[in-house]
């Protein structure tokens, strides 16, 4: 088994992992795992994030699925996680660069493994495709929504079945950005509107002209899909009562979905976009009149 640490094509690995005895196979893999969980130096990361990929392969079991992926910090920082399906960080440790390669920040462990890259899980679990941000800012009246939309990723989190909706795409990634005129510090305050003709006479405040929905291209990464989609509130949106708020909202959100299902479809790619429009509509259902 200690062959798979050489084998770099998923589709080999699974063919490999295919042909040995799996019960067997498994508890090495386990045992690999509970050896490396913690890791010391970035060889033994890559290690650990193969052993991920073939436990994907193979089956957790009765164990929590796990994934290990490597990502950088906005200052370019690489740290390492252990995620399972529902967004929950199990372990994370943060690098710092030595020459070409890297050491762990806090670990004892500063062997220097030669032109070492970070090794990231190919073969994700299934999560939410839905995924968001919200703006830092917003003005006064979006607060019961802003927190009210912590309540919906919940749901979407832990109610959705992306198990059962296909492996080939993988999330919508939603950036919600919201005026606000009435931040408590003046030089932040701006509004955004969809047209110049919707700037009234005379407006002296900062603005943007932005689109209610600015995409960006279908990503493939890895033979996996996803999309990143900006979404700019105006004012007058904020400004309606938080019912009404929410309706926009969960219209926006099955907006998305037919927009990505489109694409798909273009595309060919198996996607089974009437279960997740069924999930989709009870979870908003809900939420809108919680």
């Amino acid at each position: 088994m200690i062959e798979i640490y050489n084998i770099e094509s998923l589709d080999e690995l699974s063919v490999y992992l295919s042909k040995q005895e799996q019960e067997k196979a498994r508890n090495w893999l386990f045992s690999q795992f509970d050896k490396l969980y913690h890791y010391a130096n970035i060889k033994e990361w890559n290690e650990l994030v193969r052993i991920c990929e073939a436990l994907k392969i193979i089956g957790w079991g009765d164990r929590e699925p796990l994934e290990a992926k490597a990502q950088r910090w906005i200052n370019g920082s690489y740290y390492t996680s252990l995620m399972n399906q529902y967004f929950e960080i199990k372990d994370e440790q943060g690098w710092r660069k030595l020459k070409d390669s890297y050491v762990l920040e806090n670990g004892d462990d500063i062997t220097y493994y030669s032109g070492y890259k970070f090794q990231s899980q190919r073969n994700l679990l299934p999560k939410s495709p839905f995924r968001w941000m919200k703006s830092g800012n917003y003005q006064k009246s979006v607060q019961p929504l802003y927190e009210s939309l912590d309540s919906l990723k919940e749901m979407m989190i832990h109610e959705l079945q992306p198990e059962k909706y296909g492996e080939k795409f993988s999330y919508i990634g939603i950036f919600m950005l919201f005026s606000h005129h009435d931040d408590e510090h003046e030089t932040v305050r701006l509004e955004y509107f969809h047209s110049k003709d919707e700037v009234p006479n005379g407006f002296e405040g900062k603005y943007y002209i932005c689109p209610k929905y600015k995409w960006g291209r279908l990503v493939n990464q890895n033979e996996i899909y996803h999309i990143k989609v900006k979404r700019y509130f105006t004012r007058e949106f904020g400004d309606l009562p938080l019912y009404e708020q929410k309706k926009i909202v969960s219209t926006d959100f099955l907006y998305y979905m037919q927009y990505v299902t489109d694409k798909l479809q273009k595309k060919k790619i198996d996607y089974n976009s009437n279960l997740l429009k069924n999930d989709l509509e009870k979870i908003l259902t809900h939420w809108i009149n919680s």
